[in-house]
């Protein structure tokens, strides 16, 4: 990127600057004019010096242009004016002074809007600009730099830096336009003022930058110790379970405490020395005047100046300071923005960079060809060898595996193979072109990698699995009319130097790999998750997905029809107890007090189990049906009891899990409640705190989960009263957050299994859950849904790294990433995955089968995996074996494939 800032700024905004500059220009006349009218107001009108020798008229508006004498001289009468008497002659000068005051603000108004949407341009434009260039570093370096830095260089350090864009040329000229009128003028009436002036200015322009000097001095300690800080936070915040669970939280708040304090001191020293020169500036600029009423008062008296010429000199003179301290300021930011720029530039300028678009299109690689590695080789910082000299050539297609730990050589290989490090020494050859030199599109088309790394994007998990797709430029022809907001995006962002594509446009590259629509693509998806073996996950996220209404009348219709054939299903089959059912007369024992209290679908945080006590008519529910003494009887028995179990009981061990009664509930705090009730009189009130407690803990029992016997049937029945209050007395305003159990409805907010099932599954029944599953796809097979819960599946949100998907799932997605795009050469390490399954040859079988076609570099932990791949290249430490056929020992004429030509490096040991 260009270093120099005003060269970035004219380079990028050459026109709209010149058309500033020249309004600027045009401006000028107007504003000198208004100088002027005020001695004419106070000399011709008020003192009569346009009435002398015994005339009672004047001329006003009295048009005539004179050309000087360089042009020819001569005039150009355009218009005769008015006759008026004197007070006709004040009130039209007046009135003519008010409309140059209005074009003058006119053109102040223009000048400042044009400058402020150039500047605002200009800061999009430098921002994209930088984005842009941060996808253009090596993949180690943007490993290297910290997000939450990155993010503050480009969202809060550039933010001055546009602000001044549009004051970079225009200010200055602007500015000194008006000072120099203002200044001329003065000199104009009176060459003693006129000098007074210029030797303030002079002093105000020569001392105020030098005891500047310092604040911009500060000002980079500023803007340096505040990076720094968001760099340190966002380290802080991406370890902080980490920090949690070691304890060391004050310690961490210790060096943020530290960091904040030398910000402060920086700040204080800044203050301190900005209103110092402020205070000089001001003084200055006050001295002034005082000259003008002495000095000029003096002439005044004298005869040499009259009073129409003090007043103007005076008016003109309050028009001079500010222009000069505004340039003043305009040079203390020229020169802080100027470092600013640099810093963030020489962050955004590696020494080396990549080159992100293809200028040819990115057609496939002959069907045939090879892939070579001449000695390469990797060193890490200290120079030691992460990858000894490595040779050795593979044709295309086929597959190779790379066997080693987790962590070591050949995890750096698979990088250098999917073009995540370019730090490597040798060459990698794909049919005699290098790696390192193709684009990142060309590379992105052919390459498929998927490491140990996992990158989730916020979004769905369909987005997260087609991101790879979204590489299809779309057309900026549309075949409908656009409207005037878009058409509004797209100049703007070409006025702005941004892209000019929409991101909300179809981005689906379905021609790339063979695809003719959505639904092949969605087909697609299927294909490479049932490879993955995490088909059966996406169904299973479907059925824990919300609906949300309104729905079409016919996918209701259907999910109540399912909903009856899994219940008859269940009564057919041998698990007709396995699920009970929802019924409005009686308690189901499998769901929670609070889930039977309410007995609805809760669609916000009002009633649910963590606010539910906190709710003003829930608690006052619970206080007329006389739930509350039997609630806090029960939560004491709990913790009694459950404080006796887990005595003595390791951490983690399985009892734990059983006997949860919600995340704010551990050992820790059944503990203390239970020495608050040891200390408890029985003859006086629990305090609230631990009253709530109590209740809470009770309103999460299931006697079939938890088995401590603590429901009896008047208890049942006292509850089933407070049901029937709670819907009958709901108010208006909680009407929408709860959807009540009706079998012939579909219930807003409640997931699809919830809707499918309308009941609990019985705890204590083995494998109980997949075996309601099944029957439940089954039924939704029937009802023409299961397309649509394998949709709903794939519109789960990821969450925040994908922290609401099943870890098997979240695996899966870089591997499924490198597969949709279909690339020649497939580089995967599927061994994070393989350990969530005992399926793994399986799904190595499929995988192979799936990449036929494709040049795949399989990264395997476990040899076994690997047996009849040929050739393998087995790792110990930084050096690679290359081994030909079965290491085993078996008939290698059985099992031993195609041999391509090896030829490995020195040191390198070749086994066959």
């Amino acid at each position: 990127m260009e270093t120099n800032l005003f060269r970035y700024i004219w380079q990028k905004s050459r026109g709209e600057q010149i058309v500033v500059l020249l309004i600027i220009l045009a401006s000028i006349p107007f504003y000198w004019v208004s100088f002027d009218v005020p001695k004419r107001i106070v000399n011709d009108a008020i003192q009569g010096g346009a009435f002398k020798d015994g005339k009672t008229s004047a001329t006003l508006m009295d048009i005539t242009l004179h050309w000087p004498d360089m042009l020819g001289g001569g005039s150009l009468h355009l218009f005769d004016g008015f006759q008026v008497g004197q007070l006709g002659l004040l009130f039209g000068l007046s009135l003519y002074f008010l409309v140059l005051v209005l074009i003058n603000g006119v053109f102040k108004y223009v000048i400042n809007v044009r400058k402020g949407i150039l500047g605002e341009r200009m800061l999009r434009r430098m921002r994209y600009d930088l984005f842009s260039q941060l996808m253009r570093f090596q993949p180690e370096d943007i490993r290297s730099v910290k997000p939450a830095e990155v993010a503050s260089m480009i969202k809060d350090e550039v933010e001055p830096i546009g602000g001044f864009v549009g004051d970079a040329f225009i200010q200055p000229v602007f500015l000194l336009s008006q000072a120099l009128t203002a200044l001329v003028f003065i000199m104009a009436q009176s060459v003693w003022l006129g000098s007074i002036a210029l030797i303030i200015v002079i002093a105000q322009a020569i001392i105020i930058p030098i005891l500047r000097r310092e604040q911009l001095r500060l000002g980079r300690e500023r803007q340096i110790a505040s990076r720094l800080l968001a760099g340190r936070i966002g380290e802080i915040v991406d370890a902080g379970p980490t920090i949690q669970g070691h304890g060391v939280t004050n310690y961490v708040q210790s060096d943020i405490a530290g960091r904040l304090g030398n910000l402060f001191d920086i700040r204080y020293a800044l203050y301190k020395r900005k209103f110092a020169v402020k205070f000089l500036n001001n003084l200055l600029a006050q001295i002034t005047p005082f000259f003008f009423y002495a000095v000029g008062g003096y002439f005044a008296l004298q005869g040499r100046l009259d009073i129409g010429q003090l007043v103007a000199v005076i008016a003109a003179y309050r028009d001079l300071p500010p222009p000069i301290k505004e340039l003043i300021d305009w040079d203390q930011q020229r020169n802080d923005v100027t470092i600013k720029y640099e810093q963030v530039i020489g962050q955004f300028n590696p020494d080396e960079i990549m080159v992100l678009d293809e200028k040819e299109d990115c057609s496939n690689l002959p069907d045939k060809g090879e892939i070579r590695l001449d000695s390469v080789q990797m060193l890490d910082n200290r120079g030691q060898p992460l990858l000894s000299p490595l040779s050795f050539q593979v044709p295309r297609p086929g597959v190779v595996a790379l066997v080693g730990p987790a962590g070591g050589a050949r995890d750096v290989l698979g990088r250098i193979l999917g073009r995540q490090v370019m730090s490597y020494s040798g060459r990698v050859l794909i049919d005699k072109t290098s790696l390192a030199r193709l684009s990142v599109e060309k590379a992105s088309h052919l390459i498929g990698y998927a490491g140990q790394e996992v990158e989730i994007i916020n979004g769905t998990l369909r987005d997260n699995i087609l991101l790879p797709l979204r590489r299809r430029r779309p057309s900026l022809k549309p075949k409908e009319p656009i409207t005037p907001q878009e058409h509004r995006r797209l100049i703007e962002a070409v006025r702005s130097g941004n892209t000019p594509f929409s991101f909300t446009a179809d981005w689906t590259d379905y021609e790339g790999v063979g695809l003719a629509d959505a639904a092949e693509l969605e087909a697609h998806i299927q294909r490479i998750l049932e490879v993955l073996g995490c088909d059966e996950d996406v169904y299973e996220l479907g059925l824990d997905g919300k609906v949300v209404l309104p729905l079409d009348q016919s996918i209701i219709d259907r999910i109540t029809e399912a909903r009856k054939v899994v219940a008859a299903e269940l009564s057919k089959s041998k698990l007709a107890g396995l699920v009970e059912t929802f019924d409005p007369q009686r308690y189901n024992a499998n769901a929670t007090i609070a889930e039977n209290l309410i007995f609805g679908a809760r669609k916000g945080p009002r009633f649910a189990n963590d606010t539910l006590l906190a709710e003003p008519y829930a608690r006052a529910l619970m206080q007329a049906e006389a739930l509350t003494e039997p609630l806090v009887e029960v939560g004491a028995r709990i913790v009694s009891t459950v404080v006796e179990i887990f005595e003595g009981l390791p951490a983690g061990h399985a009892l734990f899990e059983r006997y949860s009664f919600g995340t704010n509930f551990d050992f820790e705090t059944l503990k203390g409640l239970a020495s608050v009730l040891a200390k408890h009189d029985m003859r006086s009130p629990l305090d609230p705190e631990t009253e709530r407690n109590l209740m809470a803990l009770a309103l999460g029992y299931i006697e079939p989960k938890h088995r401590l016997n603590l429901l009896d049937d008047a208890l049942r029945r006292r509850i089933l009263r407070a049901r029937a209050s709670f819907k009958a007395h709901l108010p208006a305003d909680a009407a929408s957050s709860v959807d009540f159990y009706d079998p012939e409805r579909v219930m807003d907010g409640a997931s699809i299994r919830d809707n499918l099932l309308f009941g609990r599954i019985g705890f204590g029944i083995s494998d109980a859950g997949r075996k309601v599953a099944d029957i439940m796809r089954t039924a939704l097979s029937r009802a023409g849904l299961d397309g649509s819960l394998y949709r709903v599946g794939l519109n789960t949100d990821c969450g925040l790294r994908g922290r609401y998907l099943p870890a098997r799932i979240r695996l899966a997605i870089p591997l499924a990433q490198a597969l949709i795009k279909a690339p020649q050469i497939a580089v995967l390490d599927p061994g994070a995955l393989l350990a969530t399954t005992n399926k793994g040859a399986e799904i190595i079988s499929r995988l192979r089968k799936h990449c036929a076609g494709m040049t795949l570099f399989l990264l395997l932990g476990d040899g076994s995996l690997a047996r009849d791949i040929s050739p393998r290249l087995v790792f110990n430490g930084s050096i690679g074996v290359i081994e030909d056929g079965d290491s085993e020992g078996e008939d290698e004429t059985e099992h031993q494939t195609v041999s391509p030509p090896l030829r490995v490096a020195e040191g390198v040991e070749v086994r066959q």
